[in-house]
C-alpha cells in the first residue's frame, strides 16, 4: 500500500477539516470526475476504480468533522474561505484530467492530490478562525456556513460601540482626511454606512453620510480646529462603531508660496473622494511644471535651430553675392582691356594712314 493511501486513511479515520461539500461548483466537478473520468480511465480496472471512488467520497465528506483547535474551529466556514478550498479542488481535478495518467500512476496522482487538498485547507482555515470575533470594539456581524447542514447563519459579536479617539494635526490651507475604517469593517456582513459629524457645543452636527469610510475637508483654517466624530451604521441605521477625532490646525512655519491659491467658490457641504480609505493623503502634483519645462525646452530648440538656419543661409547668400561680384569685376576688366586694344589698333591704323598720305603728298610734289 503506497504511503499516500495510508496517510489519507489515517486522516479519514481521525477526521479532517473543511466544508467542501457545501460548494455546488466543487460538487459538480467531483461528480463528473468520479462518474465519468474515473469510470472511463479505469474501465479495465474495476477494483482500482471502486477504491479511488470510495477514497474520493470519504475525503470530501470527511472535510467537515475534526476541529483545527477546540476553541477556534466550530464546524463553520465563510464564503471566501470556501471559495479558496473549492479553487484548490478544481486545480487538483484539472491537473489529473489534463494529463494521460494510467492505472497505478493515476491512483498515486489522485491520492497525492487529495493529500494536497487537505494540507491546503489546514493552511487556509486558520485565516478564517482568526476573524471570528476579531473586532477590538464595536459590534461585528458576520455570516458563516454550517459545515454539516450547509446553511448560512449570522453571528453578532458586541464589544462596545466606542472605539477611542485620534489626534490629528493639519497645516492651514491643507486638506483634512478623516478615516473611519477599522480592520474588522471589511468582514462586516450587510450594508455599511458612514456618518461624519462636527461637535459644536457638545452636540453633533452632520457633515456627510454615505458608503465611503473617509471624508476630505478642503482648505482647513483655524476656525476648523475642534472635535469631529464618525460612526459606522448597521443596515438598520444603528451605530456599530464610533470614532472621535481631535483636530488642530497649525500655522505653517517657513513655508514658501510661489503661487497664490486661486479663489474657488466654496461647495455646499464637505467633499468626499471616491478612493480607498487606505490611500495616503494626496501629494503635490508636478504635472504642470513638467509640461511647462518640456514645452519650454522644445521651443528653445526650435528657436536655436531657426537662428542657426538663418545664419547659415545668410552666410551662403553673402558667399554667392561675393562670387557674383567677382565674376562681374572680371568681366568688366576683360571688356575694358578689349576696348583699350581696339582703341590702340584704331590709333595705329590711323597713324599708318596719315603717314601713307604724307608720303603720297610728298611724291606728288616731286
Amino acid at each position: 500500500m503506497p504511503w499516500q493511501v495510508f496517510w489519507l486513511i489515517v486522516h479519514i479515520i481521525t477526521g479532517s477539516q473543511g466544508c467542501l461539500k457545501c460548494s455546488n461548483d466543487a460538487m459538480a466537478i467531483k461528480q463528473d470526475f468520479r462518474n465519468r473520468f474515473l469510470a472511463k480511465k479505469l474501465r479495465k480496472e474495476p477494483d482500482l476504480k471502486k477504491k479511488l471512488q470510495h477514497l474520493l467520497d470519504n475525503v470530501v465528506d470527511g472535510l467537515s468533522h475534526t476541529q483545527i483547535h477546540p476553541k477556534k474551529y466550530m464546524a463553520m466556514i465563510d464564503e471566501l474561505t470556501l471559495g479558496k478550498i473549492a479553487a484548490h479542488f478544481k486545480r487538483f481535478v484539472n491537473r489529473i484530467t489534463e494529463n494521460d495518467f494510467k492505472d497505478e500512476q493515476l491512483f498515486n496522482e489522485v491520492t497525492w492530490g487529495l493529500q494536497k487538498l487537505v494540507t491546503a485547507f489546514e493552511q487556509i482555515m486558520p485565516q478564517f478562525t482568526k476573524l471570528v470575533c476579531s473586532n477590538e470594539c464595536g459590534t461585528l456581524v458576520y455570516s458563516f456556513i454550517n459545515c454539516f447542514s450547509c446553511k448560512t447563519h449570522t453571528y453578532t459579536c458586541t464589544k462596545g460601540v466606542y472605539c477611542g479617539e485620534r489626534r490629528l494635526q493639519v497645516e492651514m490651507d491643507e486638506d483634512l482626511i478623516l478615516d473611519c475604517a477599522l480592520r474588522w469593517h471589511k468582514i462586516y456582513h450587510g450594508v455599511k454606512q458612514y456618518s461624519f459629524f462636527r461637535m459644536v457645543n457638545g452636540k453633533p452636527e452632520l457633515m456627510a453620510s454615505g458608503a465611503d469610510s473617509f471624508l476630505v475637508k478642503k482648505e482647513m483654517n483655524h476656525n476648523d480646529t475642534g472635535r469631529y466624530r464618525c460612526e459606522m451604521l448597521d443596515p438598520k441605521g444603528r451605530p456599530a462603531s464610533r470614532l472621535d477625532f481631535q483636530v488642530i490646525v497649525l500655522t505653517p512655519v517657513g513655508k514658501t508660496t510661489w503661487f497664490t491659491r486661486p479663489h474657488l467658490t466654496p461647495l455646499e457641504g464637505p467633499f468626499a473622494l471616491g478612493v480607498s480609505s487606505r490611500e495616503p493623503p494626496p501629494q503635490e502634483d508636478w504635472t504642470a511644471w513638467i509640461v511647462i519645462a518640456v514645452t519650454g525646452g522644445l521651443l528653445s530648440l526650435v528657436v536655436i535651430a531657426f537662428v542657426l538656419y538663418y545664419r547659415r543661409k545668410n552666410k551662403k547668400d553673402e558667399k554667392e553675392q561675393e562670387q557674383e561680384e567677382e565674376g562681374e569685376n572680371e568681366e568688366k576688366g576683360e571688356d575694358e582691356e578689349k576696348g583699350e586694344n581696339e582703341e590702340k589698333g584704331e590709333n595705329e591704323g590711323k597713324g599708318e594712314n596719315e603717314e601713307k598720305g604724307e608720303n603720297e603728298e610728298s611724291e606728288s610734289e616731286s
